[in-house]
């Protein structure tokens, strides 16, 4: 995964460089000055984004499940 395909895949996920850091407990300027545009990014960074939007999905999922269940006990 290159600079410009992480940064394209945060954006989808509603992230931002500095939440993305927050979020894996790296280092914001780590990634703004050692993630270059022509290196492929460390080899955790794509699995970690993967994992992140099942995680999202399920979240969303289960907010509209919960949504529903309260709408039949009304």
């Amino acid at each position: 995964m290159t600079r410009l395909d992480f940064d394209k895949k945060i954006k989808t996920l509603g992230l931002s460089r500095k939440s993305f850091a927050k979020i894996a407990g790296v280092s914001y300027t780590g990634i703004s000055t050692n993630w270059k545009e022509n290196k492929n990014l460390p080899p955790w960074v794509e699995p970690f984004l993967h994992y992140y939007e099942k995680s999202k999905a399920l979240d969303d999922l289960l907010i509209i499940m919960h949504k529903h269940k309260m709408l039949e006990e009304q």
